[in-house]
């Protein structure tokens, strides 16, 4: 089985392995996924990407507490999403 976790970073991909002889970010077209899903992977993580504040990294982050729910809800939903199309082979764990 194949531990996958769905979570976001500033500048890295929102897939990454933590298995000793895997470990590392995924890319998502290397997974067996939709496109729909793989859009919506990217689409989620460039709205957390697009806060990122270059100049003062410490200001960076969703503006309101319901835009950071929401991301989370929304998160949480694609994780399912993956494992749902991934199957038994995988186990998708998700990080807010």
């Amino acid at each position: 089985m194949i531990n996958l976790r769905l979570a976001n970073e500033y500048l890295a991909e929102p897939i990454f392995c933590p298995d000793s002889d895997q470990m590392g970010h995924v890319d998502i077209g290397d997974l067996p996924i939709s496109r729909s899903l793989s859009d919506k992977i990217k689409l989620w993580d460039d709205e957390y990407q697009s806060t990122f504040n270059d100049e003062y990294p410490p200001d960076s982050g969703l503006c309101s507490p319901q835009e950071k729910v929401r991301h989370v809800n929304d998160g949480r939903g694609l994780a399912q999403e993956m494992q749902a199309e991934l199957g038994s082979s995988y186990n998708v764990e998700y990080c807010p």
